[in-house]
């Protein structure tokens, strides 16, 4: 079984590709998902965040309905 050359070039450009960038990839990803893991959990210990100022009910002097 022979493949062209063109074959063997581009197999091997992907193969050297991906050994020299695959650390990298994995260290970013490591590094954004540890990121996002820390907003998220500073967002969370901000406490609760107040309502929709929309979602609040009118006060009883103003708007209110009979």
């Amino acid at each position: 079984m022979t493949f062209p050359l063109d074959d063997l070039l581009a197999a091997l450009v992907v193969i050297t590709a991906v050994r020299v960038f695959a650390p990298d990839a994995r260290r970013l990803t490591r590094r954004l998902l540890r990121a996002g893991v820390r907003v998220g959990a500073s967002e969370l210990l901000k406490g609760p965040r107040p309502a929709d100022s929309s979602q609040l009910a009118a006060p009883s002097g103003e708007g209110a309905q009979p």
